[in-house]
């Protein structure tokens, strides 16, 4: 069994030698070092024929509620079919008060870009209003991306845009029929607070048009950014300017959420049904499938880790690096691909146990480009301390590991992972290993 021992890291800092690869034990050079270790043999080893293998998993929900972001849109996708994001929100106000003299003008929804968004934009998109006609509170203690909330079966509108996610907002002109019993109901003084509102307006949700294949776009929940917007003025007001009152998305208690979808019908990811199937990738074209909002994520092992306990002598890793290439199938500049991901645990049942961190640092996968001639831009994930942990762990169990976006619950980002067989490049361990007598 190999053993874990920090001292010799030192030791190979005061060789300062770098051997090529190699993963025989007869072609490993042996070390006979200084005075103090003259009782010491020591064989460092570059190991990058470990097996890396890839499978696609699927969460069965993830919470999407409470990340400050709006998602909205829909398109097809040759490898995770039609995806759709519809987001559902209340408005509420600090403030019930609207003067009594006050006349309704028009109504209208200002939704504020947050500067994200995922496939073309230059396609025309379509906003769908609808009403909610079911509470907006969770069956559970949360909200997750495959929660719906019953609503009207007509939309209040039918609004065509092309977006533009770096531009302020998108107005939507919504009907004077449904701002007219609320505006009075405020200026009335019979809607005096959030509870008395919600019993006239439960809240929202926007959908995407059934034929939309362009794109989806992120909106703030901000209250400075989106807002429902009263136009009203006063008669016989020395001032002629039209006076506003909004009503922001209600923030607190997480009372928005985004439900995600994508449709793999006819695809090779429908053969996944449950959250403990897992597909390998040598059935997906020989890659790992992770999609951001939906669920998919790439499950990873190491099956000949334990290989290494074959060679004679007792040994440490000094140093491990799993390195991962994101097929150029799957990401552009309308589809940009995250640049840092962070590892987990998987377990034996696919739910996720915790974050890896290396000597109390959180592990991440950093995307760095190592050669634009040869469109080599590669996740390199430090490893080692999993690593170590895997060869000493008793009893043994059936963990893995998953890499995650940062956005992983508000974003709708894929990434194809080359797996272990795929001809442009293949998934590769590659391990610095020391045997010491």
């Amino acid at each position: 069994m190999a053993k874990s021992i920090r001292k010799v890291s030192l030791i190979f800092c005061i060789i300062i030698v770098v051997f090529g690869c190699s993963n025989s034990e007869d072609e490993a050079p042996t070390l006979i070092v200084g005075q103090d270790f003259t009782s010491t043999s020591v064989r460092v080893l570059s190991i990058d024929t470990f097996t890396v293998s890839l499978s696609t998993i699927k969460f069965d929900s993830i919470i999407t509620e409470g990340n400050e972001r709006l998602l909205l849109g829909q398109y097809n996708d040759e490898f995770f079919g039609k995806v759709t994001a519809s987001p559902y929100f209340r408005v509420s106000s600090i403030n019930y008060t609207i003067d009594e003299e006050a006349e309704l003008d028009s109504i209208g929804l200002i939704l504020g870009y947050d500067t994200y968004f995922y496939n073309d934009t230059t396609l025309t998109s379509t906003i769908e209003v609808y009403k909610l006609i079911d509470e907006l509170e969770p069956d559970e203690l949360n909200f997750y991306n495959t929660t719906e909330i019953a609503h009207e079966a007509t939309p209040l509108v039918s609004f065509e845009y092309r977006p533009e996610p770096n531009r302020d907002s998108v107005y939507v002109t919504l009907p004077y029929s449904l701002g007219e019993p609320i505006f009075n109901a405020i200026k009335d003084e019979d809607i005096l607070n959030d509870e008395s509102l919600y019993r006239e307006l439960e809240g929202f949700t926007l959908k995407p048009g059934q034929e939309d294949n362009s794109s989806i776009i992120g909106f703030s929940t901000r209250a400075d950014q989106t807002y429902l917007r009263f136009f009203y003025s006063v008669p016989d007001e020395l001032e002629s300017d039209e006076d506003v009152y909004d009503l922001s998305i209600n923030t607190s208690g997480t009372p928005y959420f985004n439900n995600l979808s994508s449709d793999v019908s006819g695809l090779e990811l429908s053969s996944i049904t449950d959250q403990e199937d897992d597909l390998p990738s040598t059935q997906t074209n020989n890659f790992g499938y992770l999609q951001s909002g939906i669920g998919y994520a790439t499950k990873i092992e190491f099956p000949s880790l334990k290989n290494i306990n074959e060679l004679s002598g007792e040994g440490t890793i000094l140093d491990a690096t799993l390195r991962l290439k994101p097929s150029i199938q799957a990401y552009s500049d309308i589809q940009p691909i995250s640049e840092l991901l962070a590892l987990y645990i998987l377990d034996q049942n696919h739910e996720i146990a915790f974050q890896i961190s290396n000597n109390d640092q959180f592990v991440f996968a950093a995307f760095t480009e190592e050669n634009s001639e040869l469109n080599e831009a590669i996740y390199n994930i430090p490893v080692t301390d999993y690593l170590d942990f895997k060869l000493n762990e008793l009893p043994e169990t059936e963990e893995a590991l998953v890499l995650l976006p940062l956005d992983y619950n508000y974003s709708i980002n894929k990434i194809l992972f080359n797996d272990f067989f795929n001809e442009d490049f293949e998934a590769e361990l590659i391990i610095t290993y020391a045997i010491y007598e």
